[in-house]
């Protein structure tokens, strides 16, 4: 037909951007975006017969090709035209039909492909930041970061540690102190003779952990050493006046015992300390430097540690070593295994090295508490004599000295360096440098072995001593005698 096409204008809006979006989860809309318009030109009207053409040829050919070429043109255009119009309904409703975590990066990259075939009348000024920047219509928002998700509040925990702490913590308790001490002479004042006389107050602090119900508390003769007055204050916030009733200062242990009232007095069980090994987890609670329940963690580094290696020879125990932290204020508390139970008393650390720190073990500390609870004195065995372990490689080394003013046997034993005076050994005739090498009938390797031997010994039980003085070995008889009764000066 060569009639004359009339110069048509199809004019597409796509409608469904103008209805409100379905909300997406954490996508945020915004206000409506603007229309956007896709224009189609059909072909232009036929040339009117006998016109002149510019291209030349039979002008029926020439119109033909020209119309054929316009007709696909405009073809692709309207083809065009439907697929953005179906992109735009899937833009709408895709999010109805998928899941977020898949609609929204298809919506993001529906839309893009629908902006790059439209033509955007308006100018984006009032399009927010995000979709200005992203280059996308307004339905298209980038899903909002969703916040850190916390954990739900009911985890059970597994720790042994907060195990332990819960079920031994209650037990541990604060024992404030005051003691009466000696003025000393011109202590805060300038004039001699002008100073009050008397005694002054002197405050201290520990821990101690209760035993049972009705009031006993372990802690260090330390603590409480010629205290006037000690306040015991339990986790809960409860006070009581604690009365010393035995003391011990060669175990570093003493009983104190509280008189209940209230709710029941929480209590710690006890552990068996010969159980432990070395490398075993121990956790040390107390009242460190004024910080009630500290709780510390760390392992067994040794055990049975003489009180000569550990630096306070005059005490009758074996310790338990440890790097579990203990400080000033944790005198007296417990030290727990992992399963909870009491295996030691913290007592002591080493002021030069750090995570070197000492317990009684529990089975000496328990045995020890039983006479202490009923006022009872600990007994302990003596001999009066300050020794030194000796063996053939340094027995050799002194003998090879020639400014050695003695020759020492080249074997091993427990080498006497002081007799004391009035004392048992004294009494038996023992001598220095004398060398022990069997007392009570059992080896002497070292000075701990005689010293282990003494200590396990009875007051008043007589020991036979074989000792190396000079080229000949004699047995000497010993009576041990009370450490309390021994002569001060």
């Amino acid at each position: 037909m060569r009639g004359v096409l009339p110069f048509a204008l199809l004019v597409l809006r796509a409608s469904a951007w103008s209805v409100a979006p379905p909300t997406l989860p954490g996508v945020r809309h915004a206000p409506r975006a603007p229309a956007v318009r896709v224009v189609l030109l059909l072909p232009p009207p036929p040339p009117q017969p006998g016109a002149p053409l510019a291209d030349g040829g039979a002008p029926e050919e020439r119109w033909l090709r020209r119309r054929v070429a316009r007709a696909v043109r405009g073809a692709r255009s309207t083809l065009n035209a439907a697929l953005n119009v179906l992109l735009a309904l899937l833009v709408c409703v895709a999010p109805l039909c998928a899941p977020p975590a898949i609609a929204a990066p298809v919506a993001v990259e529906v839309a893009a492909s629908l902006q790059a075939a439209a033509v955007v009348e308006e100018e984006e000024a009032g399009l927010p930041a995000a979709a200005i920047e992203a280059g996308l219509p307004a339905i298209a928002r980038v899903p909002e970061q969703q916040p850190n998700v916390r954990p739900s509040a009911g985890r059970t925990k597994t720790s042994f540690v907060t195990s332990a702490v819960q079920a031994v913590g209650p037990a541990v308790v604060r024992i404030d102190t005051e003691r009466l001490v000696d003025r000393a002479p011109l202590e805060g004042y300038l004039f001699p003779g002008l100073e009050p006389e008397g005694q002054r107050k002197e405050a201290g602090q520990g821990s101690g952990v209760l035993l049972s119900e009705d009031g006993l508390i372990m802690t260090n003769a330390h603590v409480v050493k010629n205290a006037a007055r000690v306040t015991v204050t339990l986790t809960d916030g409860r006070t009581f006046e604690g009365v010393v009733k035995g003391s011990d200062d060669f175990m570093d242990l003493a009983a104190v015992r509280i008189k209940p009232s209230g709710k029941r007095l929480p209590t710690a069980p006890l552990g068996r300390s010969d159980e432990l090994q070395v490398g075993d987890w121990v956790i040390a609670i107390g009242n460190a430097v004024g910080l009630d329940s500290t709780v510390t963690l760390g392992i067994v580094s040794s055990l049975s540690r003489s009180s000569a290696e550990v630096g306070i020879p005059n005490k009758k125990v074996n310790f338990i070593q440890t790097d579990a932290a203990i400080n000033p204020g944790n005198s007296g508390g417990p030290l727990l295994n992992e399963f909870g139970e009491v295996i030691g008393v913290n007592t002591a650390i080493r002021a030069n090295a750090a995570g070197i720190g000492f317990a009684i073990p529990i089975d000496t500390a328990d045995k020890a508490m039983r006479e202490l609870a009923q006022g009872k004195k600990i007994a302990h065995a003596y001999l009066g004599i300050s020794m030194s372990s000796l063996t053939p490689d340094s027995a050799r080394q002194n003998n090879a000295d020639p400014n050695s003013n003695v020759e020492l046997p080249e074997q091993s034993g427990a080498l006497i360096l002081a007799v004391a005076p009035d004392t048992p050994a004294a009494k038996a005739g023992l001598r220095k440098f004398d060398l022990i090498t069997e007392l009570a009938g059992q080896t002497v390797k070292s000075a701990a072995d005689a010293q282990a031997i003494v200590d396990n010994s009875r007051v008043g039980q007589s020991l036979v001593c074989k000792v190396v003085r000079g080229q000949k070995t004699i047995a000497v008889a010993v009576t041990t005698s009370d450490l309390s009764d021994r002569p001060t000066k």
